[in-house]
């Protein structure tokens, strides 16, 4: 799991679907859905349900939720952290 697609994930679920995701992350549609494939692959889980255009988070993707929010909050954290004490 990386934190591009732990990003990419809140992306989704934040902005409703894959395509605004991909607009506010400046990345393609097929780049965005080959992340979420890649995690939902590596934790054997299916984290949204998909009727047609319209995606809503699956059990599993409710369940995987606040562990990414807090994921994405801890690395924030650190980088702040890292580059406040790289200053000289």
């Amino acid at each position: 799991m990386s934190i591009e697609q732990i990003e990419t994930f809140l992306a989704v679920v934040r902005h409703n679907g894959f395509r605004h995701a991909s607009r506010k992350l400046f990345l393609t549609q097929p780049s965005v859905s080959m992340r979420i494939q890649m995690l939902e692959k590596e934790l054997n889980a299916s984290l949204f349900i998909r009727k047609g255009r319209k995606i809503a988070l699956s059990d599993q993707g409710k369940a995987l939720l606040p562990y990414a929010e807090n994921i994405l909050h801890i690395y924030r954290e650190a980088v702040r952290a890292l580059r406040t004490h790289s200053i000289h």
